[in-house]
């Protein structure tokens, strides 16, 4: 079609997406490359969507979302999150990637820059291209030991920085940046004057010591937390989340949901009520099942004497493929056609991520073990040629 604008086509996809497509071409993959838990949504959730949608919730909600939901969200922000907010500071959102989409539509336009983790999420990328901004990348990879440096975030500001996105626990690594890091970040982005967004998608994901949101560590006018209910509570099809940030802001982004979404669906927002207001004890299960997932890879991995991220938090693991010699486009190639298991290119999240590939821990953990153990008895075969 001729009609397309040409900007938008050069949009950079996930490559999670791309591994997705090409398994479709195997026969019985085993895929260790979602971001979909394993797990179905709890039953208490999904009896609260559906007696509300029985009782006649089926219309529009409003574009802000339920005050029910959003003073439990408040409540849910102070007692977990350890962030004071008021009912007013929250806007439901289309999960988090309508809230991301929208805070950066208020925030960005065309040659604007925006402060991305290298490697992250690829979405960040492709959200700030289709807004006509430019997404430039921070290093978090193996240049900085897997760490938040402030100084090489300081070191990609420019005059036309707009914003900048932070992700902890985050994807691809997993890995929690410091209190003291992520202060340091958003106090220049004060000095600056740049917003600041933080992606909370893992806020409660976290396999030692205690979560911790950016927003608990540090306070700035200009900082907008995006959280979803997505991967805390198996609710990725739900399409549900929330943005905290001051009421002005929050005001505007239910305004500019109207255009984009019109707003959450009210069905969903009832699931996240119940999801909040009920027993938390899947939560703790999940997190449990996803740390007993991580340390059998780990387990695997060192075993075969192979280099790994080790992750704090979500639910990915990086793998150091570096030893085969292989691009990691080449070998998750290679790894699905001939072995029959997914996993994502390290260089799809960014090219500090190339020399790794991502293995996600939200499957069945059988087809984690065995999907690794194909991993590595090809990791094993190109090393020794490399060799």
């Amino acid at each position: 079609m001729t009609l397309l604008r040409r900007r938008l086509l050069d949009t950079p996809h996930s490559g999670i997406r791309r591994m997705l497509e090409l398994a479709r071409e195997v026969p019985d993959p085993l895929l260790l490359v979602s971001g979909d838990p394993n797990f179905r949504t709890p039953e208490h959730i999904i009896a609260g969507a559906a007696e509300a949608a029985l009782g006649g919730a089926t219309g529009y909600a409003p574009a802000v979302g339920i005050a029910p939901l959003r003073a439990a969200i408040a409540k849910k922000l102070a007692q977990v999150n350890r962030i004071a907010a008021d009912a007013d500071q929250i806007c439901v959102v289309t999960g988090a990637c309508g809230g991301l989409y929208t805070t950066l539509l208020l925030l960005v336009g065309p040659g604007d820059d925006v402060l991305i983790p290298n490697p992250g999420w690829s979405n960040y990328a492709a959200m700030v291209h289709v807004l006509g901004g430019r997404a430039v990348g921070y290093p978090v990879g193996p240049s900085t030991g897997w760490k938040l440096d402030p100084e090489a975030v300081e070191a990609a500001v420019s005059a036309q920085t707009r914003a900048i996105i932070l992700n902890s626990p985050g994807n691809p690594a997993g890995v929690m940046w410091t209190p003291e890091s992520l202060q340091s970040v958003v106090a220049l982005a004060a000095r600056r004057g740049i917003p600041v967004v933080s992606d909370e998608a893992y806020d409660e994901l976290v396999f030692e010591g205690e979560p911790f949101s950016v927003g608990s560590v540090a306070t700035s006018p200009e900082l907008i937390s995006v959280f979803t209910f997505s991967k805390t509570y198996a609710m990725t099809g739900w399409r549900i989340g929330y943005v905290h940030s001051d009421a002005d802001f929050a005001r505007q982004l239910s305004l500019h949901q109207e255009p984009v979404t019109s707003g959450a669906s009210m069905v969903s927002q009832h699931a996240a009520l119940a999801a909040l207001e009920g027993p938390q004890l899947a939560v703790s299960e999940m997190v449990s099942a996803y740390g007993q997932r991580r340390d059998q890879v780990i387990d695997l991995l060192r075993a075969s004497d192979v280099g790994f991220v080790r992750p704090h938090g979500a639910f990915y693991l990086m793998v150091d493929i570096r030893a085969t010699g292989c691009g990691s486009w080449e070998f998750a190639t290679e790894l699905l056609r001939g072995r029959g298991v997914g996993v994502v290119p390290g260089l799809a999240f960014g090219s500090e991520g190339e020399g790794y590939v991502r293995v996600s821990l939200a499957v069945a953990p059988e087809v984690l073990r065995e999907g690794v153990t194909r991993l590595l008895d090809l990791h094993r075969e190109l090393a020794s040629r490399n060799g």
